[in-house]
């Protein structure tokens, strides 16, 4: 049972309990609000494993790509460069697994669409445990450098990365990718 869990298991009937965003102030830190409005048995039972997945290895990447989180000249960029739906930063071939490197001067999840991937280091450091698996989300930290095995399966065509911190995202914070 998560922290969460447990405390709305245990909170009385009639209490209110909020989930906070401490990363931020203001209106866009409390982020979700639970009334306790009667009691439950909790029937629910969670698996010693919840999945089984193969690790991509570092020599499996067949190119290595830098993709750098920040803000530049009043504009949230990617590579020092606001977005352009003409422009394609990469073109990953389908089939491959490459290494992307996300540094940001901020925070910023980085989503990738269509393409999975698997977290291999965070400041050269081994990954933690939540970032095991699969992933199509990683949070970069402010001043981070975080390494994933991208692996591109699935179908040719155009993709984005972006941010998904909402307010980066409305400002244009994306590139496209193009698998081919």
């Amino acid at each position: 049972m998560s922290a969460r869990t447990s405390l709305i298991h245990w909170s009385p009937v009639g209490s209110h309990v909020t989930l906070v965003n401490t990363a931020v102030h203001g209106r866009m830190r409390q982020v979700m609000r639970f009334r306790v409005v009667r009691k439950e048995k909790d029937v629910s039972h969670i698996p010693a494993r919840l999945s089984r997945y193969t690790a991509l290895h570092p020599a499996s990447a067949v190119a290595t790509r830098h993709f750098d989180f920040r803000r530049s000249d009043d504009a949230w960029t990617i590579n020092g460069r606001p977005f352009s739906s003409s422009e394609v930063m990469a073109r990953p071939r389908l089939g491959t697994v490459e290494r992307w490197r996300f540094t940001s001067d901020f925070h910023h999840p980085v989503h990738l669409h269509l393409a999975h991937f698997q977290v291999l280091s965070r400041g050269g450091r081994a990954p933690e445990p939540t970032d095991a698996g699969w992933k199509d989300t990683v949070d970069v930290r402010p001043y981070e450098v975080v390494d994933v095995l991208v692996r591109f399966r699935g179908y040719r065509g155009r993709y984005m990365l972006h941010c998904h911190n909402l307010e980066h995202e409305d400002m244009a914070m994306m590139a496209s990718f193009q698998v081919v």
